[in-house]
């Protein structure tokens, strides 16, 4: 089915190829037939002497005798470029006429008075002014019995060669050729689609291995096994690209993460050292940025984490279970400042395919970015729903929908003037929800507030 639905595409090359072909093909037998009819049926006479006997025989049945013992040729019996003669068996000239009676002439027929169906058949080439003209005359003799009379019958035509060839092409070759050629032609059309399609198959293979490629698969190449020559160069160079492009990423990766890791150590320093000067007012806004560096630095290793995260096939995590530890963690953080945090929807398992690690980090984010955002004495709410979505709704300010799509932007924040925000936390919930081919939404809570839903395929769906 995605053969054709590609073979009916505009785009297609397989469509396009076969198109080409087949045209050309087809062009060429109907070429190649037109020639060899044209060129062996124009100069054989048969087609003449065909045509020449339709019209003996509609000139025999439009033939009237009169009271007065002449006749009378209705009209339109024969064409007019036809010349006739009619005689009786003693040679006597009954009726005659055509375009071409000053060269025409009556010739004999043997044993004019038995009608026994045998004809004539003569082909010269007749004389004006003592010189050979230069379409030849094709003549038919015949006796035939008409109304109970005995005649001798005799047609005559000088076409031109256009004509016969026209004759050719009309009585011959759409006659014969076309009705073979036409069945050959969908059977070539048929044979076509499937070479191409055989001839073409490295390429679905292909395409096959590329959409595999991706950031949690950096590592895969595409395969040349078994490849023509025409591709084989073509895809070197698509898997040398790829090499590069996986060296490059894992160099920022491991600068990533060894920057994180590096600024770790003194940062602890710092912040041990700053707890051992006491607890002076002087000292509270140094401790909040030690600590604010200090949780950067920790996204920053999780993002660079992120970017070699693989969910292997067997690895499961239970949404209700998260979102009750979750709760359970940060409610000491929310009633110290005035806040409440509860989860619905957790009494039963909401069992999905991923990391557990991973998912934990990003409901965890969504959790400390509504706790932050929700006004003083309101709920944060955790909804946990049976098809693999857990909600986090907050009672704060909301989120505008122009900001919507900025938001998940690293290091976004649309109050630049706050400092108690790195604007990672976002990124890395909606990271984590794409590595797990889920989702990240924004919408309004109703009642007041922003609501964050992260969708994680469930289990039997993503087998």
């Amino acid at each position: 089915m995605a053969f054709f639905r590609g073979f009916l595409s505009s785009r297609s090359l397989q469509s396009k190829l076969l198109a080409r072909l087949s045209t050309v093909c087809v062009a060429f037998c109907l070429l190649v037939g037109a020639v060899l009819f044209l060129i062996f049926r124009s100069a054989d006479s048969d087609i003449l002497f065909e045509n020449l006997q339709e019209n003996m025989r509609s000139l025999q049945f439009g033939l009237h005798p009169q009271a007065d013992g002449s006749w009378r040729l209705d009209k339109d019996a024969v064409g007019e470029h036809i010349t006739y003669i009619i005689r009786d068996t003693a040679g006597n000239l009954l009726l005659k006429g055509g375009r071409d009676l000053d060269v025409v002439q009556e010739l004999p027929l043997a044993n004019p008075n038995v009608d026994s169906g045998i004809s004539s058949f003569f082909i010269q080439r007749p004389l004006k002014n003592g010189r050979p003209m230069k379409r030849r005359l094709f003549t038919l003799v015949a006796s035939a019995t008409v109304e109970n009379h005995q005649l001798v019958l005799q047609v005559s035509a000088r076409p031109s060669s256009t004509k016969a060839g026209i004759d050719a092409l009309t009585q011959e070759w759409l006659g014969e050729f076309l009705p073979f050629a036409i069945p050959m032609a969908l059977i070539l059309l048929v044979v076509l689609t499937f070479t191409l399609r055989g001839a073409l198959a490295p390429l679905e293979r292909l395409q096959r291995y590329a959409e595999a490629i991706g950031p949690m698969r950096t590592d895969l190449r595409l395969p040349t096994d078994g490849l023509p020559t025409e591709l084989l160069r073509p895809v070197q160079t698509v898997n040398g690209a790829l090499k590069r492009l996986d060296e490059g990423f894992r160099i920022q990766r491991d600068f990533l993460a060894d920057a994180a890791h590096e600024l770790r150590t003194p940062l602890a320093i710092l912040a041990a050292h700053l707890e051992s000067l006491g607890t002076g007012a002087h000292l509270r806004p140094l401790r909040a940025d030690v600590e604010r560096m200090t949780r950067l630095v920790g996204q920053m290793t999780t993002v660079a984490q992120l970017e070699a995260l693989t969910i292997q096939p067997d690895e499961t995590a239970d949404l209700a279970a998260i979102s009750r530890e979750l709760a359970a963690l940060l409610a000491p953080y929310a009633i110290s400042h005035k806040r409440n945090i509860a989860v619905n929807g957790a009494e039963e398992p909401v069992v999905v395919r991923g990391n557990q690690d991973a998912i934990y980090q990003a409901l965890r984010n969504l959790v400390e970015n509504a706790l932050r955002y929700t006004d003083e004495g309101t709920e944060v709410e955790l909804t946990v729903a049976s098809d693999g979505r857990v909600a986090v709704s907050d009672r704060g300010p909301g989120i505008p929908v122009a900001d919507r799509e900025k938001l998940f932007n690293r290091f976004w924040r649309a109050d630049r003037s706050s400092a108690g925000n790195s604007g990672l936390g976002l990124a890395i919930a909606q990271r984590i929800a794409t590595l797990h081919r889920g989702s990240l939404e924004i919408d309004d809570n109703p009642g007041g507030g922003a609501r964050f839903t992260l969708q994680i395929p469930l289990l039997e769906a993503a087998r």
